[in-house]
């Protein structure tokens, strides 16, 4: 891709200071919860048990990905140039998107439509609305299990909760209502060096109006909802495993959800590093004390299940997406394309 360059220099630094930052935040909960406690911890742990949490993420991808192709069909009736991409190049692009998950806000998914304009010379107006649907979905998707799980955790950090049901019910509504739609396109027509951007933004409004009608956004919310639901289960397994009383899957189904709702909405961290952690740590932390374990064996299991739980839901997916990137730059599944530079 000749869209190489700037993005893979912006890839790099992504990469770089998202490592940076994770590896400062992981040292501090080490230090926190000392460092022999949590290889007592962590030494209590089956291989058997970190293979099963690596694949319920990986199922998690697989529907995630399914998603995506729910989205990438929606889009091809106004674009039909995204019909014609193999699933399998399709795939690649969902994946490379994963490289950056430890942008700010997650934005550098964004990625995946500047190697779609690539693959098919799709407007990046039209696609980038499949990220934002994604993001949303996502959010929905993690309020739905906390409601779910029922579990008390949630009422600790109950204001998190209607600030990002908020944040939902503003984004659908700017993004699927035409009325709101055209206000906002006015009003940026009025604003001078900004009005350049209107085409474009008309253009990504009407991708988010198909992707967010009813029908495609239950969708959507009912295949996110199955994948963090799996990872889910994923963290409830490595909290299990580490010799401390194991708590329900309730509590960590609203415990991880909660945490990672909360590093959604701060959009200054890259990837909710530090925000997600530190509240996932402090709830299971509470868990393990409440199931019996002393204050020091459940500080140190709390930092273990989080540390580990991270590499399985963050790092993991990094380091998937720096994979496909690499085989997207190769021209993997391409039909006679030039490979992305």
């Amino acid at each position: 891709m000749t869209a190489s360059a700037p993005e893979g220099s912006r890839l790099v630094r992504g990469a770089v200071v998202g490592t940076v930052v994770g590896l400062l935040v992981y040292a501090g909960l080490v230090l926190w919860a000392d460092l022999d406690s949590v290889q007592h911890a962590l030494a209590e742990l089956q291989l058997r048990t970190v293979v099963e949490a690596a694949a319920l993420v990986l199922a998690g991808y697989g529907l995630r990905f399914a998603r995506w192709e729910l989205y990438r069909a929606r889009v091809a009736r106004e674009l039909p140039a995204l019909a014609g991409l193999s699933r399998l190049r399709s795939g690649l692009v969902f994946l490379s998107g994963l490289a950056l998950t430890v942008s700010p806000g997650k934005l550098g998914e964004a990625f995946k439509s500047v190697l779609l304009k690539d693959e098919v010379a799709a407007p990046v107006a039209r696609t980038a609305p499949m990220v934002l649907a994604e993001r949303l979905t996502d959010l929905l998707a993690l309020l739905l299990l906390i409601g779910l799980a029922n579990a008390s955790a949630a009422s600790e950090h109950a204001w998190i909760l209607p600030l990002a049901l908020g944040l939902c019910a503003t984004a659908l509504l700017l993004l699927s209502s035409p009325r709101a739609a055209e206000l906002g396109i006015r009003t940026l027509g009025r604003l001078g060096p900004l009005a350049r951007m209107q085409p474009k933004v008309e253009q990504a409004l009407s991708s988010a109006r198909v992707l967010l009608a009813l029908g495609p956004l239950a969708a959507a919310v009912l295949l996110s909802t199955g994948a963090w639901a799996l990872e889910c289960v994923a963290a409830w397994r490595i909290a299990s495993g580490l010799g401390l009383p194991a708590p329900a899957l309730a509590p960590i189904v609203a415990a991880f959800s909660l945490s990672l709702v909360a590093g959604a909405i701060a959009l200054f961290t890259p990837g909710g590093l530090g925000v997600t952690e530190g509240l996932l740590t402090e709830q299971l932390r509470r868990r393990f004390v409440e199931g019996g374990a002393a204050v020091d064996a459940a500080r140190a299991g709390a930092a273990s299940a989080t540390l580990l739980t991270r590499l399985m839901t963050l790092w993991f997916a990094v380091a998937l997406g720096l994979g496909a990137l690499a085989l997207h730059r190769r021209g993997v599944g391409s039909s006679g394309r030039k490979a992305v530079a």
